[in-house]
């Protein structure tokens, strides 16, 4: 049960939904990382005292202030020693929390740490990560349905970039301008939220006058998500403009508290991306309407746009015939950028998905659907997975024992034999699917009464497409593969002596319920349900009784 997520105002979440959060990561995070036994992860006064205490004769005026004597002292490039060693880059791996937050479908994060425990934790998922240090990086469309990750501060492979003395914080604005406007740009139609952070961390207080400096008064709120923070905290924060999202419990259970929140953030997005998400075709907008939690037909296509049309053409039409409803990302359009958070739920409402192993795009989407069913043991069932090659260079690396078809050239001979090894494949997740009708009826105890209408009549259409639309196909001139609309094959089905005329006039009373119930929101009493539901169930066992 979502213990959290209930702290987080509703503007707050639908700006999360429409993928408008930036989130901002401090030092804050990095405790959260595993450690060996005995060693602890420095804040930033720690880091502070422990130079501090290296120098002879030195009295510190704070933690920047030692950072950059330090650095008078010893150079530069023996601060980067020391600060690798204290920050513990080695020996420090992610933790729950980093687990927790990454899988959150970000399009793009921010983060003032110098550590590496963010991307380590994407390629763990697997994500694809892209990190950003330099501003020449800034015009490289490089995400690839993963993650941006803005390194502020640069990092410690990188000694020139990073930002950690008071020379390097006073020059920031003046040496990196496009960096600070890129972080401006994206606060204008973005919504701050801070994670780690202290209203004593100069990179908080640098970050906070960038977006004062560029936007002023037009700034818009930012949050801040702290653990058990006291009332004076509270008030500081907001003096400064900064709302804060206190979540209870105690500060040493931080880590969990942050790795449960993150959870609850990334079930809110996926369960209600798609409610805000436009379905430009029918039959993938009837599926999508179902309950998340319900067993959809949905079979996901991760493809290179130079193909969709031949896959809409050549292999869709097939892949109906088994009772699956294809579906691209193209399909969905989804609110602002989240373009992440829609593979994510697409991926994770599907049956079944095909993957093309031969763009950047696809393989990262592919990563997505291993990351889901990698933790398909919280009651998700694992997703069937089809992997699509040119050649083995491809698929050399690939460590998951998903079956492979090597597509062999676009001629029609090589396409439509490639369709149908495909076909043939998909063949054995469509058996493995539980039978509509027992859907429908679990839907109809759960009190889900709109769902399991769409369910049944859904349902019914499988069958019809079996046992109607294979016997007369050859009769009329429709293509072979082209499935046959639901209304001819009620006609045909009359003709065929599979259901009477008063079972066709309740089939298609039944159909309009099912629309204005998608189409018009109108609900679904539990009379009508179950009315439809029962009467469905019948008609699908006298048809399947009969051949």
């Amino acid at each position: 049960m979502a213990k959290y997520i209930q702290h987080f105002p509703k503007p707050l979440l639908d700006d999360l939904v429409a993928g408008r959060w930036l989130p901002v990561l401090g030092a804050g995070m990095s405790m959260n990382a595993t450690l060996p036994p005995g060693a602890k992860m420095p804040l930033w006064p720690d880091l502070g005292t422990a130079l501090a205490g290296e120098m002879a004769a030195y009295s510190s005026a704070g933690a920047l202030d030692s950072i950059s004597a330090y650095q008078h002292e010893y150079g530069r490039a023996k601060l980067i020693e020391r600060l690798t060693q204290l920050l513990l880059i080695k020996e420090a791996k992610p933790g729950d929390t980093h687990r927790a937050f990454c899988s959150i479908p970000f399009d793009i994060v921010c983060t003032t740490n110098f550590d590496f425990l963010l991307e380590r934790q994407y390629d763990a998922i697997p994500r694809y990560v892209y990190p950003v240090i330099d501003e020449e990086q800034l015009s490289i469309n490089g995400a690839h349905a993963g993650t941006q990750l803005l390194k502020l501060h640069g990092d410690l492979r990188h000694p020139s970039r990073l930002v950690v003395t008071e020379e390097d914080y006073d020059g920031f604005l003046s040496r990196y301008p496009l960096i600070a406007t890129y972080l401006a740009n994206l606060l204008i139609t973005n919504t701050a939220v801070f994670i780690g952070y202290s209203l004593d961390d100069p990179d908080f207080r640098q970050i906070w006058t960038i977006v004062s400096d560029r936007l002023g008064k037009t700034r818009r709120m930012a949050y801040a998500i702290m653990v058990d923070a006291n009332n004076s905290d509270v008030a500081r924060f907001e003096r400064r403009g900064v709302k804060i999202i206190n979540l209870p419990g105690s500060k040493s259970r931080y880590p969990s508290i942050l790795a449960d929140a993150f959870n609850e953030l990334r079930e809110h997005i996926r369960d209600n991306v798609m409610s805000v998400s436009k379905v430009t075709e029918e039959e993938p907008l009837r599926e999508l309407s179902l309950p998340r939690d319900a067993l959809t037909r949905l079979c996901f296509f991760s493809l290179p746009v130079e193909l969709l049309s031949l896959y809409r053409s050549r292999v869709f039409p097939r892949v109906e015939e088994l009772g699956f409803v294809p579906i691209v990302a193209e399909d969905v359009i989804s609110p602002g950028q989240n373009i992440s958070a829609k593979i994510d739920a697409l991926i994770d409402r599907s049956s079944a998905m095909v993957v093309e192993m031969t763009s950047a795009w696809t393989r990262a989407e592919f990563d997505i659907a291993v990351a889901r069913n990698r933790s398909a043991g919280r009651g998700r069932a694992h997703l069937p997975i089809v992997i699509v090659a040119n050649d083995q260079t491809q698929v050399a690396n690939l460590s998951e024992p998903y079956p492979i078809i090597y597509r062999l050239g676009l001629s029609d001979d090589a396409f439509d034999a490639f369709a149908a090894e495909l076909v043939h494949q998909l063949a054995y997740a469509a058996d493995a699917q539980p039978g509509r009708g027992s859907e429908a009826q679990r839907l109809l105890a759960a009190r889900e009464y709109r769902a399991a209408v769409i369910a049944a009549i859904s349902g019914l259409e499988v069958v019809l497409q079996k046992y109607v639309g294979s016997a007369i196909k050859p009769a009329v001139s429709i293509s072979i593969h082209r499935p046959l609309p639901m209304r001819m094959m009620l006609d045909h089905a009359l003709e065929m002596g599979l259901i009477s005329n008063v079972e066709q006039r309740h089939i298609r009373e039944w159909m309009g319920v099912r629309n204005t119930a998608i189409h018009e929101g109108v609900a679904v009493s539990a009379k009508v349900a179950k009315s439809i539901v029962d009467g469905v169930n019948r008609i699908i066992g006298k048809i399947t009784g009969q051949t």
